[in-house]
């Protein structure tokens, strides 16, 4: 087991939350009620059953190897600079970041369990808790522990579109997992995690709307979410009623104040949905 100190900034119960709500990836398991996440990671390939539980104001890790300590890291943003993002909010959005509470004044949003799910899970009907998804993960995915993690694109391929659709896939949902799975499957160098983290925010995005039915807007908030780039602001366009009506501006405008913040437009971005989804 490894301990982790918990940032003052982040809510632990609003992380599971949204993890419950927003990017959960089947086959993990949240508890907000013991404050405890039960997920996967594959260190080695081999995919293992990883618990973060809070405890005393830090997060035990079980089990402690440094791989896996570094994914939670990763997932939470444990290591973000609180006071440089302070100082990006404070010289773009200081009209618009709401204080959250009195400590903080701006979330980050967990990132998903792996890119790979997270986008295959979304082009099946982006429900992780669908009976159909549930299946997929239990025939087809491999075991950690007591969870069920999501198949290779291989799997999904192997599988072919007739087996996907038994499972109660709509015919066009099952053509675009298998078109997904085909481009990771033909180019893993290409859409490998670790490669996407490391390139620009921006072009990792112009890389993700690549992949079959994603597009920019979705990329976008995969790039800031599942992938956990910092400085990729997602589209709130959508929200721009609620900027009005909260905010009193519109999202061109926010838009254009969030350049300022770089390197942490992403933060801009979370902490503004949060509060127009609130």
């Amino acid at each position: 087991m490894s301990v982790l100190e918990l940032p003052g900034w982040l809510d632990w119960t609003w992380a599971l939350s949204v993890l419950e709500s927003e990017v959960l990836v089947t086959g993990e398991v949240v508890n907000r009620a013991a404050g405890t996440l039960i997920t996967s990671c594959a260190p080695d390939d081999e995919p293992v059953a990883v618990t973060v539980r809070k405890a005393d104001g830090r997060l035990l890790v079980t089990p402690g190897d440094a791989a896996v300590v570094r994914a939670v890291v990763r997932r939470f943003h444990l290591d973000l600079d609180r006071q440089a993002v302070e100082q990006a909010l404070d010289a773009s959005l200081p009209r618009f970041v709401p204080a959250r509470t009195a400590d903080a004044g701006w979330v980050r949003r967990p990132a998903a369990a792996g890119l790979w799910p997270y986008c295959l899970i979304f082009l099946s009907g982006g429900n992780p808790w669908s009976e159909s998804i549930s299946r997929i993960f239990a025939d087809l995915g491999a075991k950690a522990g007591p969870l069920r993690v999501a198949p290779r694109p291989d799997d999904i391929l192997t599988a072919g579109h007739e087996k996907l659709g038994g499972y109660g896939i709509a015919g066009h949902r099952v053509g675009n997992m298998l078109g997904l799975a085909s481009a990771f499957a033909t180019r893993p160098g290409r859409y490998d995690e670790e490669t996407l983290r490391a390139l620009p925010g921006d072009v990792a995005v112009k890389r993700l709307g690549e992949l079959p039915h994603i597009g920019t807007r979705r990329a976008r908030a995969i790039a800031s979410t599942a992938l956990g780039h910092d400085d990729v602001l997602p589209d709130l366009s959508r929200h721009d009623d609620r900027l009005r009506q909260v905010l009193g501006s519109d999202w061109p405008r926010v838009r254009a104040a969030a350049r300022l913040a770089s390197p942490y437009r992403s933060v801009v971005g979370d902490t503004l949905l949060d509060l127009v989804t609130d």
